[in-house]
């Protein structure tokens, strides 16, 4: 089962998954655990601070989340490793999850 710590700060939710990898082991249960959570949100930020590597699979489930919420509404990354980064930029999704160095940052932005 893979655990997930909310944390409402403003009008943002920061989502953090409890787990090293965000992957096609993590991916369903990832978006099952946040999915109820995120769906009336104008803005989620996802920190990665105990994530180490995502694939695609991974990435899909952001995708996925954020077609959860309403339109309009943004996902943002916080902690994304480099690794991640450089995969959202190869895939052009960096456009749609822009990511920062932290959440503090992200909710800035």
């Amino acid at each position: 089962m893979l655990h997930v710590r909310f944390e409402q700060l403003g009008d943002a939710l920061v989502v953090t998954p409890l787990a090293r990898r965000l992957d096609a082991a993590a991916a369903a249960a990832f978006v099952a655990a946040v999915r109820e959570q995120v769906r009336h949100r104008p803005r989620v930020v996802v920190s990665l601070a105990h994530v180490v590597a995502v694939d695609a699979s991974g990435l899909a489930a952001l995708v996925a989340v954020h077609q959860l919420m309403p339109p309009g509404s943004e996902l943002r990354l916080a902690h994304a490793p480099a690794a991640a980064r450089a995969l959202l930029e190869a895939t052009s999704l960096d456009h749609l999850f822009p990511a920062f160095d932290d959440a503090a940052a992200a909710l800035d932005a």
